[in-house]
C-alpha cells in the first residue's frame, strides 16, 4: 500500500468513524434459525473501559449485577455522567444523568472492550439517534497499543497465509492451531474474521466439517450468529454484484494485518507502524460482526463497510428497540424508537 493510498484511506475511514451512521443491516426475508452452540454465555459488563483513537479522553466505569448496569460516563470533554440502565440480551441501555440533564446510551461488547453510543434526547425528551455520539473503548488491562502494532510484542508474523490455501477441515484445523493471541488479533479485523468464519460456516452448512470441530465455536466468537445464518448470507453476498467491493476492502484489511503483525514482531519502521496503527484504531471503532457485513453486500449492493452504531446482530435476527428506564431505575414497557434502516 502506497503511503499516498494509505492516507486516503485512513482520511476516509475516520471520516466514517466520526459521522455516526445509525443503519441496521438486515437481512431480507426469512432467515434459518440460529443454532443453540451459537448462543454465547453474556459476558458482564462490569469493569473500567478507557477510550482510544477516535474515542481518546472517554472513560466508562461500570458495575453489572443481577441485569441492573450501573455506574460512571465520562465523555472525550470532561463531562461525567450517571449511568444507570439494564442489560437486554447481549447489549444494555438506559438513561444517563448530569446536573439533572438526562441522556440515553447503549452499549453492546466489542473484541476489545464495549462501544457506547451516547444518546442527546430531542425537545420531547425521547431519544435523539440523529445525533447520537458513538465511543470506542478498551478494558483497562487491554494493550491497545500492542493491538494496534504500534508496540512491539513476541509474536510469529506470517501463520494467516496458512489460512488462504485450506477450506473445511483443513482450513478449521489451520485456524485452531494459530497462536491463541493471533487468532485474537484477527478477530479485530472485521472483514479478515467474516471472511475465515464464513468459509468455515459454508463447510458446515455443507456437511463437509463437523459442527462439533472445536474451530467452530473459535469462529464464531463475538458473532452472535450461528453458522446457518452466516453461511446463507455468504452465499448470498457471493452473489450480489458489488462482492469485488467487498473483497477489495478484505484485501486492506488483510495488508494491515500482516503489517501489524510485522510491526508487533519489530520487523517494520516506526513510521510504517504509526500509519497502520492509526489505520487500525479507525477500523476497530467500527467493527462489525460478519453477518451484517454479508448482509450489507447482499441486500444493499454494499462493500459490509457501513457503520451500525445502535448494534445490530442481537443473535435473533432483529435489532432490540431502546426503553425508557423510570425514576425507579426499572424499565417501562413503552419502547423508544429505534433507527430506521437505511
Amino acid at each position: 500500500m502506497t503511503g499516498l493510498t494509505g492516507m486516503r484511506f485512513m482520511q476516509r475511514m475516520r471520516c466514517q468513524a466520526a459521522a455516526v451512521c445509525l443503519a441496521l443491516v438486515m437481512a431480507a426475508g426469512a432467515l434459518p434459525p440460529v443454532p443453540l452452540h451459537a448462543q454465547e454465555e453474556p459476558e458482564s459488563f462490569s469493569g473500567r473501559y478507557v477510550g482510544f483513537a477516535l474515542s481518546d479522553g472517554a472513560v466508562v466505569s461500570l458495575i453489572e449485577r443481577e441485569g441492573r448496569v450501573v455506574g460512571q460516563y465520562t465523555d472525550a470533554k470532561g463531562r461525567v455522567f450517571t449511568v444507570n440502565g439494564q442489560r437486554m440480551g447481549n447489549r444494555a441501555q438506559g438513561q444517563l444523568a448530569r446536573d439533572g440533564a438526562k441522556a440515553f446510551f447503549q452499549l453492546e461488547p466489542r473484541p476489545l472492550g464495549i462501544q457506547f453510543l451516547f444518546i442527546p434526547p430531542d425537545e420531547a425528551g425521547t431519544p435523539n439517534l440523529a445525533a447520537a455520539v458513538q465511543s470506542a473503548l478498551a478494558r483497562e488491562d487491554v494493550d491497545v497499543e500492542t493491538m494496534l502494532g504500534t508496540a512491539p510484542r513476541d509474536t510469529e508474523a506470517g501463520q494467516v497465509f496458512l489460512l488462504e490455501g485450506a477450506e473445511g477441515k483443513q482450513l478449521a484445523d489451520a485456524y485452531l492451531g494459530l497462536p491463541a493471541r493471533e487468532r485474537e488479533l484477527i478477530r479485530l479485523f472485521d472483514h479478515v474474521q467474516a471472511h475465515i468464519t464464513g468459509r468455515i460456516c459454508t463447510a458446515v452448512s455443507a456437511s463437509a466439517l463437523a459442527v462439533t470441530h472445536k474451530a467452530v465455536p473459535l469462529a464464531l466468537e463475538r458473532q452472535q450468529a450461528g453458522c446457518s445464518v452466516i453461511a446463507t448470507l455468504r452465499d448470498r453476498a457471493m452473489g450480489a454484484e458489488n462482492y469485488a467491493g467487498f473483497e477489495a476492502r478484505l484485501a486492506v484489511q488483510q495488508e494491515l494485518l500482516v503489517t501489524t503483525m510485522s510491526c508487533n514482531a519489530g520487523d517494520q519502521d516506526a513510521e510504517t507502524c504509526q500509519t497502520a496503527g492509526a489505520m487500525n484504531a479507525a477500523m476497530f471503532e467500527q467493527w462489525r460482526r460478519a453477518a451484517e457485513i454479508f448482509a450489507d453486500v447482499a441486500e444493499e449492493g454494499g462493500t459490509g463497510a457501513g457503520t451500525a452504531a445502535a448494534g445490530t446482530g442481537t443473535g435473533t435476527g432483529a435489532p432490540l428497540p431502546l426503553r425508557r428506564v423510570d425514576e425507579g431505575g426499572g424499565v417501562s414497557s413503552t419502547p423508544v424508537p429505534s433507527p430506521r434502516p437505511r
